[in-house]
C-alpha cells in the first residue's frame, strides 16, 4: 500500500479515536469545546481523505497515462466548495446587514466578547456595505490564489506521481497551528513580556511563534521524508517557509476580523471560528511554495 494512503488510513484511525474518547459523557462536559474541535477536525478529514482516496485508487487503477486523470475533479470540488463557502464568509462582512445577524448569532452562542461591538456605521438605515480598504482587498486577493493555488499544486502532484507533497503542504501548516497553541500556552510571556501582536491577535505570544514554527517544521519534515521525493533539507526549508508563512496569513485574518468588529467569521465549524478561521495558515505558504514546485519542482 502506498504511503500516502498508509498515511490517510492511520490520520483517520488517530482522530477518530480521539474523537471517541472526547465523547465519553464526563470528558465531553468536562471539555466541551475541545470535543467540538475534534467533532470538526474529523468532519473535514473525513471529506478530504474520502476525496483523496478515491481519486488516487481510480487514478491508480486506470492508469497514470491518462490525459484526464479519473475523478481528480471530486478532489478539485471540494476546495471550489471551500472558495465558495470562504468567499461567503469574507462578503457576509462587507454587508452590514449580514455582519449584524452574524454577531448576533455569535453573542448567543457565547463566542462574541462584548469587548468587539459592531460598528456605529452600520447602525446607518441608509447604509448596506461597508467601504472596503486594502486589508479586504489584500484578504480576498490572498483567498482566492489560496484556492488557485490548491488547485494547481493538485494538477501538478498528479501529473508528476507525487501524490504525498499535497499531503505534506497541507498538514505541515497545520502542524503549525497545534505545535503554536502548545508552545504558547507552556511558554508564552516566560521570555518575553510583550505578545506577537497585541493590537491584531492578544493571545499570540512570540515564544509560541518561535518555538511552534520550529517545532512544526521539525515534525513536517519527517512527514516530508516519508511522503515526498525531497531530500531532507528541502523538506526542512519548506517546512519551516509554510510554518512562518503560516503566522503571517493568520495574523492577517486576525486583522481583517478585528477591523470588523467580530471573533470569529462563522459557525459552521463548531471550535474552530469559520472556515476562513481553519484555512488561514494557508493563505501565503501555499500558494509560494506552488509557485516554487512549479518552477524547480
Amino acid at each position: 500500500m502506498a504511503s500516502d494512503i498508509v498515511f490517510v488510513i492511520a490520520l483517520m484511525i488517530i482522530v477518530s479515536l480521539a474523537w471517541s474518547v472526547l465523547a465519553v459523557p464526563r470528558l465531553r462536559k468536562r471539555l466541551p469545546k475541545i470535543y467540538l474541535i475534534a467533532r470538526s477536525w474529523w468532519l473535514m478529514l473525513a471529506a478530504l481523505c474520502t476525496c483523496y482516496v478515491i481519486a488516487k485508487i481510480t487514478n491508480d487503477t486506470q492508469g497514470s497515462h491518462l490525459q484526464v486523470y479519473p475523478y481528480q475533479w471530486l478532489f478539485i470540488l471540494f476546495f471550489i466548495l471551500i472558495g465558495l463557502r470562504g468567499s461567503y464568509e469574507i462578503k457576509r462582512l462587507w454587508c452590514l446587514r449580514s455582519k449584524a445577524v452574524l454577531i448576533h448569532k455569535l453573542q448567543a452562542q457565547g463566542l462574541q466578547p462584548s469587548t468587539l461591538l459592531l460598528p456605529k456605521t452600520s447602525l446607518n438605515p441608509t447604509q448596506h456595505y461597508t467601504r472596503l480598504n486594502y486589508l479586504d482587498l489584500l484578504l480576498s486577493v490572498a483567498f482566492i490564489s489560496l484556492i488557485i493555488s490548491f488547485i494547481v499544486l493538485q494538477q501538478l502532484t498528479w501529473q508528476r506521481e507525487q501524490y504525498g507533497v499535497l499531503l505534506f503542504v497541507l498538514f505541515a501548516s497545520q502542524f503549525n497551528d497545534i505545535a503554536q497553541y502548545l508552545c504558547g500556552r507552556l511558554l508564552g510571556r516566560k521570555l518575553f513580556k510583550r505578545g506577537l501582536a497585541p493590537t491584531i491577535s492578544p493571545n499570540k505570544s512570540i515564544e509560541g511563534a518561535i518555538f511552534g514554527s520550529l517545532v512544526a517544521a521539525m515534525l513536517a519534515s519527517v512527514l516530508g521524508l516519508w511522503l515526498t521525493p525531497f531530500t531532507w533539507w528541502v523538506c526542512l526549508l519548506a517546512a519551516y517557509g509554510l510554518a512562518v508563512s503560516g503566522i503571517f496569513g493568520d495574523l492577517l485574518e486576525s486583522a481583517f476580523k478585528r477591523q470588523h468588529g467580530v471573533k470569529d467569521t462563522g459557525t459552521m465549524l463548531a471550535g474552530h471560528g469559520g472556515v476562513l478561521d481553519r484555512i488561514d495558515s494557508l493563505l501565503i505558504g501555499v500558494p509560494v511554495f506552488t509557485l516554487l514546485y512549479w518552477l524547480f519542482g
